[in-house]
């Protein structure tokens, strides 16, 4: 029997406190565990009594403790991911695509995506030259998982080339979730052996997206012919409008292409955060930080991320200044190195960072399923109706579709932020000369 819910308004200051002033990625915590439970009452699963009251002792106790960091800590984080899990449950299990599926990222996130509750079946897709390791590499990753036991979810892996895929994929169902990891990533200009010298100069920007958008091109076509109403997620650099374009010359509707870059530069401002807070000596439980825009040199990271200490204060960054928690020097610094980090993880080991965006790219599918915001390059329109592909909030409505929510989503801009973001949309609006069946459902 699944008891009643307790009401939130009797809850106890400390809660009511938290609840104005949310800790975890769900502000709605109250709201969403009720829905979650209703609908396992709907479902007669022999877990649906396990999570039945695991939620509802949790949301019972986090009505009466005191606490405030065994609060965040030990009951509503357990309690989100208690959701998280549930509602992977009871949505229906997705076919997701990887292109690119033998390079770094792409292996990767065969890897991540065969985990997820949320997928019934990934198909690795790989030029003819390429499905002989990338088969092998499936192999290996199989291995792996059932060496970590067999209590996990497994998703079935196949590995197909393009041409096969093309062929093959009007009999079967349709792939809801292409992830493109294809293309060449960036690295840094070779060295000479003797004299531990660069050679030349790595690929200049232009180079890398002249490289890209022919091998996109190509494969775009075979995967929007294939499944025309999926969702396109890409990490292919560089990530951006020019790109893009190619995307929507194959038809692509505006409204199902994401490009993933501003979770990743979040999470790497929030870890610098972070980290700098925790070496001034100042307990941090939570961290809610957000970067817009391009993921280049003209990403902004906003000042109104917001940070949640031990005590249960909750302080802008602009705040943490102000209350000399940290200086803006410091906060200059963490900016500068969230706009580096990329090329800082190039420089030191010869590539793209590979296993974040892999992660970043499954935890971003995950999220879009739930009902949560995530943090993509999406298309918006701007104040005068011009399409602009730019980096901000984002949410799936009606299916697959995405939506972009409005951008002081949770953070209010600074009146320089909302400058440089000005500036970003006139930089990245989709050419008037051009036409194309953008934003339609």
């Amino acid at each position: 029997m699944i008891n009643k819910i307790p009401d939130p308004k009797l809850a106890s200051p400390s809660i009511e406190r938290m609840h104005m002033t949310p800790i975890i990625s769900d502000p709605d915590w109250h709201q969403r565990a009720q829905e979650v439970l209703a609908a396992l009452r709907k479902r007669k699963t022999p877990l649906t009594d396990d999570f039945a009251e695991d939620i509802t002792a949790l949301i019972t106790r986090a009505h009466r403790v005191n606490n405030f960091r065994e609060l965040h800590e030990r009951i509503l984080g357990r309690l989100d991911r208690l959701c998280d899990r549930a509602q992977s449950l009871l949505l229906p299990k997705m076919v997701v695509s990887v292109t690119g599926a033998s390079g770094g990222i792409g292996k990767e996130t065969i890897l991540q995506a065969a985990q997820s509750r949320m997928v019934k079946k990934v198909i690795g897709l790989v030029r003819a030259n390429s499905h002989g390791p990338a088969t092998g590499n499936v192999m290996d990753l199989t291995d792996r998982m059932y060496l970590e036991g067999l209590d996990g979810y497994r998703a079935n892996i196949e590995i197909r080339t393009y041409n096969d895929f093309a062929v093959e994929s009007s009999v079967e169902e349709p792939v809801d979730v292409f992830i493109h990891t294809i293309g060449q990533g960036r690295k840094p200009a070779p060295i000479n052996p003797d004299t531990l010298e660069p050679i030349g100069k790595p690929p200049t920007r232009e180079e890398l997206l002249s490289r890209n958008q022919a091998v996109l091109k190509q494969v775009v076509a075979c995967t929007h012919g294939a499944s025309p109403k999926a969702l396109n997620i890409f990490v292919t650099n560089p990530i951006g409008l020019r790109l893009m374009q190619v995307v929507l010359d194959a038809g692509v509707n505006a409204n199902k292409i994401l490009g993933f870059g501003g979770e990743l530069d979040s999470a790497r401002f929030r870890h610098f955060i972070w980290q700098a807070l925790e070496a001034g000596g100042h307990g941090v439980l939570d961290v809610r930080a957000q970067v817009i825009g391009e993921h280049n040199n003209n990403m902004i990271p906003l000042q109104g991320s917001e940070v949640t200490f031990a005590n249960g204060v909750t302080l802008s960054i602009e705040r943490c200044v102000a209350e000399g928690l940290l200086s803006t020097k410091k906060v200059r610094q963490i900016m500068d190195r969230t706009i580096q980090r990329g090329i800082e993880i190039v420089e030191s080991q010869g590539s793209s960072a590979i296993r974040s965006p892999a992660r970043g790219l499954v935890v971003m599918f995950e999220k879009l399923l739930c009902g949560k915001v995530v943090n993509g390059l999406s298309y918006r329109l701007d104040c005068n109706g011009q399409l602009c592909f730019v980096g901000g909030p984002v949410r799936l409505h009606n299916g697959l579709t995405l939506v972009p929510e409005p951008l002081e989503h949770p953070f209010t801009l600074t009146r320089s932020e909302k400058k440089e973001w000005l500036k970003t949309m006139q930089a990245n609006c989709v050419s008037s000369d051009r036409h194309h069946p953008v934003l339609n459902p």
